[in-house]
């Protein structure tokens, strides 16, 4: 739905320090270091931009077609990118967009859906003519996670929040691994438990 999350937009960097830390914006801008040089990147949910400067030190000529549904976020992010950025703004809700790319950047965005539709999502968007590779960052709860309990009512705290903000509609955190799992991706690095950041391919 376009633009439920402008009413946090200007609260959102904050909101996250808050409850996570600095832990969401230092795994993401880890897995930069795993993008192309050149090429064409989708990102999608980009929210406020902050990780735009970190993408343009890592990868100057990279294209960017940038997918927010928040007005809102995309002023910010106009803000935040570089001045020479190759970069084109989109907003859509990601369910009506439609081009096909090789590399897509998903940020603590695919946790907004369920399983069936985040599978939906990436076989939409994916190349069916060329590799196609992912770059996740998002939470995770499994049996390896440490401090379970207490990252389980952090979600749950979270969830709610935006439950009530923005009228989210997921009451569970997706197992997103599992999905590219599914559908013939495989997984390109190792990363920590519960906020990870991977790397997901689809060879041709």
């Amino acid at each position: 739905m376009l633009n439920q999350y402008n009413k946090i937009a200007y609260l959102y960097a904050s909101l996250s320090r808050i409850v996570f830390g600095n832990s969401l914006s230092k795994i993401q801008e880890d897995l930069i270091r795993y993008l192309p040089k050149e090429g064409k990147l989708l990102i999608l949910g980009g929210g406020n931009g902050k990780i735009l400067p970190h993408i343009y030190q890592h990868a100057p000529h990279l294209s960017i077609d940038y997918v927010e549904a928040s007005s809102t976020m995309i002023q910010l992010a106009k803000k935040a990118k570089p001045k020479d950025q190759k970069i084109i703004f989109h907003h859509k809700d990601v369910r009506d967009y439609n081009q096909k790319h090789d590399y897509i950047f998903a940020g603590f965005f695919l946790d907004l859906f369920d399983e069936k539709e985040i599978e939906k999502l990436i076989l939409k968007l994916e190349n069916k003519n060329r590799e196609t590779t992912w770059y996740i960052a998002d939470f995770q709860l499994n049996k390896r996670t440490e401090y379970r309990l207490f990252r389980n009512i952090q979600l749950k705290l979270t969830i709610l929040f935006f439950k009530l903000t923005t009228q989210h509609i997921t009451n569970h955190l997706p197992d997103i691994r599992s999905v590219f799992f599914r559908i013939s991706y495989s997984q390109k690095n190792k990363s920590t438990p519960f906020i990870f950041n991977e790397v997901f391919e689809k060879l041709k």
